[in-house]
């Protein structure tokens, strides 16, 4: 079942949550802050590895990153990013370093690679 949440689209398939953005021009820390109690609400409480297509969001501000890196990491076993361009590597580069998080995660622009590195890291 697809969940169509305020700013993402969400479902989980295979044992793997796809989190897919809508068209976010600009991405805040309340609309970060939405997305994340979304999100949890569709996990259940379900640790999972995470596919996040990025490729809808064009620009976000600091402290929407710092709180989806921290408040935004619980209930996730792996990470996948699937960007499209440079900036948005460059952004999820920082994202990364700055998450630390104890789950794998790596930043795709190939949507099948990406999720062959999530069907890895299913079992941790």
């Amino acid at each position: 079942m697809v969940v169509d949440g305020t700013y993402a689209k969400m479902w989980i398939a295979d044992g793997i949550f796809y989190f897919i953005y809508k068209p976010i021009p600009i991405l805040d820390l309340p609309k970060a802050k939405t997305i994340v109690q979304e999100r949890f609400v569709v996990q259940n409480q379900v640790n999972y590895p995470i596919f996040c297509d990025l490729r809808g969001v064009q620009q976000s501000v600091k402290e929407a990153r710092d709180y989806l890196a921290n408040e935004g990491a619980w209930m996730t076993k792996a990470l996948a990013l699937l960007v499209e361009d440079p900036h948005a590597y460059a952004i999820s580069k920082m994202y990364v370093h700055m998450a630390k998080g104890d789950y794998p995660t790596q930043i795709f622009t190939d949507r099948e690679k990406a999720l062959e590195f999530l069907e890895t890291n299913k079992n941790l």
